[in-house]
């Protein structure tokens, strides 16, 4: 096994474990920002500079979209919004991410022979199975959009364990995908916050509907 793509699984997990559980909102970029700029370098060999620039700013560029949303810009009328964060609490959590770890080495190659190393591919399982809980049951914008970005950060560790070290025209279109997913997310956010109730969460439906009064009015007899 090597050591330095171990470093690198574990900077993954880690951030992918506190950005599902925090519940302070730079918190959880900040640990988003380390899980998605560190799956990148879980191939062997590395892409080549290009594509790996081109992965790292994308990154880094949809991390900073959301965190236009989330920082305090001094507005008294917006008011600090934390996330929902994890309901079952970061041991679970962790314990989550650890279990599906294991069954991603297991599951190396899915019976096939692999072109990427097993790290990648365990990486690649236990981001899923943290991300899967935000995206099923998130309550705000901001906790199923980190979920979603992840999930498709799993989706491509996967790819890498089964199929190698992607081609710059690949990374280029991920780093495209993820940019475009999270200005996404980061408009949606944006609206929920500034709708009244300072908070990230997806707006309650209508209860029932208002009364209106009639358009004709009786007219008064003589």
């Amino acid at each position: 096994m090597n050591p330095i793509l171990a470093v690198v699984a574990l900077a993954v997990v880690s951030g992918a474990v506190v950005a599902v559980s925090a519940r302070d909102t730079r918190t959880v970029l900040l640990a988003l920002t380390v899980a998605l700029v560190a799956s990148p370098l879980l191939a062997d060999p590395l892409a080549s500079p290009l594509g790996l620039a081109a992965r790292l700013v994308g990154a880094v560029l949809a991390t900073y979209l959301l965190w236009i949303v989330a920082r305090d810009r001094g507005d008294a009328t917006l008011l600090p919004s934390p996330t929902e964060g994890s309901r079952i609490g970061w041991p679970a959590e962790v314990l989550v991410g650890a279990a599906a770890f294991v069954v991603g080495v297991a599951a190396h190659g899915l019976g096939a022979p692999a072109a990427g190393p097993a790290l990648a591919s365990a990486a690649g399982f236990a981001v899923a199975a943290l991300a899967l809980t935000p995206v099923a049951t998130g309550r705000d914008v901001v906790r199923v959009g980190i979920g979603l970005l992840l999930l498709i950060d799993a989706a491509l560790l996967v790819r890498s364990a089964l199929g190698g070290t992607p081609s710059d025209v690949e990374e280029l279109l991920t780093a495209t995908m993820l940019v475009v997913l999270a200005g996404a997310v980061a408009a949606l956010a944006a609206n929920a916050r500034a709708d009244g109730t300072g908070g990230y969460a997806f707006a309650d439906p209508p209860r029932g509907r208002a009364r209106r009064e009639p358009d004709a009015h009786r007219l008064d007899q003589a």
